[in-house]
């Protein structure tokens, strides 16, 4: 054997020696890509896999999704509607554990309904006169913005509300949805109730010209997910990360929980499945049509 050809195969064989870095990814919220809020784990994961780490954020939820289904992810954080619109079809990308709210925690994670038409007294007087009103919900990828309120919408029969409104129609995040509608742009809104007590904090005047028909319950926020081609050992070493952060390195974790306005009276990583979120199929009691929710805005 050449020398040469001794110093092609020792090359060789060292690049297929070389660990694959981890893949850890979210999707970007208004102007936050969230890869900051990310980074600390980044290195906690790093320095507990022996192994690479790096992160990506997509533009949205919905690319978010694609990129999962091209197996482009190790690592994801993802809101609850994206994980629903994901596990219709995706079976790699596997939950495994999620932020757990602190006892007593109060209005953390909530969806509004909100009107200034003084006409729209109820969601039943909503129900029989949907067609006199424009509706606007935040974007299509979001829990409290989108999933939320339709969920409401179709436990009152209004399930097709592009089709039941006057006009259907998306604000692009909660603060410009919410000025939107009180810019006469739409006669209601669905928004996460977050941003909605944040803005009658700062303006009490507000509290007067915007009327909430419906507060829901608590959501339950989304979960981190595992692609299911990581090892068994990597798998119970990354999730132990998760469960320990608050302990372990908890300026990682409040960093991670500040890229979230959702994450606020979080404690905690909790142990979930994909059974964690059944919730969702009844609202008020009445059962909801998530599953064609979730078709309509298959990808």
């Amino acid at each position: 054997m050449t020398l040469l050809v001794v110093i092609f195969c020792f090359i060789k064989m060292g690049c297929k020696s070389q660990v694959e870095p981890l893949r850890i990814a979210t999707y970007a919220y208004s102007n936050n890509d969230r890869i900051n809020n990310l980074r600390p784990l980044s290195l906690e994961l790093e320095k507990v896999l022996k192994r690479p780490v790096v992160i990506s954020s997509y533009s949205d939820v919905l690319t978010f999704i694609e990129g999962m289904d091209a197996d482009e992810v190790d690592i994801g954080l993802i809101n609850t509607f994206g994980y629903l619109l994901l596990a219709s079809e995706n079976k790699n990308m596997v939950p495994v554990v999620t932020l757990r709210i602190k006892e007593g925690a109060i209005d953390n994670y909530k969806t509004v309904l909100l009107t200034t038409c003084d006409s729209i007294t109820d969601l039943d007087f909503l129900r029989d006169n949907a067609e006199k009103y424009a509706m606007m919900f935040v974007a299509k990828g979001s829990t409290s913005g989108n999933l939320m309120p339709r969920l409401l919408l179709s436990s009152i029969d209004i399930t097709s509300p592009e089709t039941q409104f006057r006009e259907v129609s998306y604000g692009g995040n909660h603060m410009t949805t919410l000025k939107s509608l009180i810019r006469g742009d739409s006669d209601l809104c669905a928004m996460g109730s977050n941003e909605y007590f944040k803005q009658i904090r700062a303006d009490s005047s507000l509290v007067k010209s915007l009327n909430p028909l419906w507060i829901s319950e608590e959501i339950p926020l989304g979960p981190v997910l595992l692609n299911d081609n990581i090892s068994p050992s990597d798998k119970r070493i990354i999730t132990e990360v998760f469960l320990n952060l608050h302990r372990t390195n908890p300026l990682a974790f409040d960093n991670l929980k500040k890229g979230w306005s959702e994450a606020g009276q979080a404690e905690k990583f909790q142990v979930i499945s994909h059974g964690y979120y059944d919730a969702f199929r009844t609202i008020n009691g009445n059962a909801t049509d998530l599953n064609n929710i979730l078709i309509s805005f298959d990808k």
